[in-house]
């Protein structure tokens, strides 16, 4: 009886044992050993081989670039050689290419290159702005027009704008011969479009040409009180809700500083008007085909998408911002500028700031209508000089520096915008 008793206690601890859970090891316990998991596997392992190879091709790609250039003698010295060639279009400079070194004449095309793109970002915002609105006209023949305008420019390559627009100045202008004169000031030609332009000289009170920076340097000055004004005012019209008239404050505070300055200093500016001359423009300022056929192409292809951008950024607003300002008896073009642009532009900034960087981009079109920007001149030089790649890497660091200033510009209206209260 002592033996079957002592058999079925046994078989009753073994059920207990058999049927208790097994614990899980605590978080005291410790860490799972990982000698236990292969070396490929470990998640560190594997970081510290993928930041070796990247670095280790890193090194190997700089190592080939360096070994290539030294084999081909890289350097910038010919920069500092005679150009020997000539740049036209220049305006505010006089460089000659005989005596000037070839830097300096690349520098003569970045500034350029400069104007062809200020002028085409400006014209190419008003034009955006101008038919986009008209793109949402309640009239139908101002909306197809402008929807016409839009898929015409934005659908056909710029190359094919910029040079019909320069063979219809070639060919559709009157020769110098035969020089269209307007109102005795303005001259229109295929050799461009002559107008007066203000000049410094030694005013009333014999001063030198450069004392004109002093009366630019008040300009500023005046401009800056003005918007100071303006920006008082607009604060004050929103506080009280009474018209305080600010934009006709600060155009007239301008204008008055202006002309007291103007007089104060002794007429140091004066227009300097054109002439003809055997066959060229003498005097005065004188927009030539090849850049004005870049400049319209570039505004027109650009307008187009900035078009878009203002229509589907007023469209994104709410509807009850319109009806609001129709509510409290807003008149079109109030509505317009005071609630919807200025709500519009957060969205806008954007897509515009990508567009003014094609603006710069697509400058380099210029060798199609013979425009000396960067990049014509840097293949001039290219080709006298035999340093390809060095020219490449000197335009390819100019696009990009350009670009990241017209960026930082854009970044900094759009913070400007973007605040809480604008």
């Amino acid at each position: 009886m002592s033996n079957l008793a002592q058999d079925g206690e046994k078989l009753d601890r073994n059920r207990m044992s058999a049927q208790a859970p097994v614990s899980s090891p605590s978080p005291g316990d410790g860490p799972t050993p990982t000698h236990s998991v292969p070396l490929f596997y470990r998640r560190g392992f594997r970081r510290l081989l993928q930041q070796g190879l990247y670095i280790a091709a890193t090194a190997l790609l700089f190592w080939y670039v360096y070994d290539a250039l030294n084999l081909r003698e890289f350097g910038f010295g010919f920069l500092d050689d005679p150009a020997a060639f000539k740049v036209g279009n220049q305006w505010l400079t006089d460089v000659d290419g005989v005596t000037s070194s070839r830097i300096e004449m690349y520098l003569v095309g970045v500034w350029s290159s400069l104007r062809v793109v200020f002028v085409a970002i400006l014209l190419s915002t008003l034009v955006g702005v101008a038919v986009g609105v008209a793109r949402l006209s309640s009239n139908w023949l101002v909306a197809r027009l402008a929807m016409l305008y839009v898929e015409i420019f934005r659908n056909t390559p710029l190359l094919v704008q910029v040079v019909l627009v320069y063979a219809i100045f070639l060919v559709g202008a009157p020769i110098i011969q035969e020089v269209v004169i307007i109102g005795d000031f303005a001259f229109i030609s295929n050799r461009g479009l002559a107008i007066p332009w203000p000049v410094p000289n030694d005013g009333l009170w014999g001063l030198p040409d450069w004392f004109v920076g002093v009366w630019v340097a008040l300009l500023i000055a005046i401009g800056a009180v003005a918007m100071t004004v303006r920006r008082t005012r607009q604060n004050r019209e929103r506080e009280t809700g009474q018209p305080q008239f600010a934009n006709r404050w600060a155009f007239g505070i301008f204008a008055v500083g202006a002309l007291v300055t103007f007089i104060v200093l002794g007429l140091p500016v004066s227009i300097d008007r054109p002439y003809v001359e055997g066959t060229r423009y003498l005097e005065g300022m004188v927009i030539r085909p090849e850049f004005a056929a870049l400049t319209i192409g570039l505004t027109l292809y650009t307008g187009a998408f900035n078009a878009e951008i203002v229509r589907g950024s007023i469209q994104a607003l709410p509807t009850g911002q319109t009806e609001a300002a129709n509510a409290i008896g807003l008149s079109g073009y109030q509505r317009l500028t005071l609630v919807i642009l200025p709500q519009a532009l957060r969205q806008m900034i954007p897509s515009i700031t990508n567009q003014y960087l094609n603006v710069n981009k697509n400058s380099s079109l210029a060798y199609a209508v013979l425009y000396d920007d960067l990049f014509r001149v840097a293949g001039i030089i290219q080709n006298k000089a035999g340093h390809a790649l060095e020219m490449f890497f000197v335009i390819i660091v100019t696009y990009m520096l350009i670009s990241l200033v017209i960026s930082a510009l854009m970044n900094f209206i759009n913070s400007r915008v973007t605040r809480v209260g604008v």
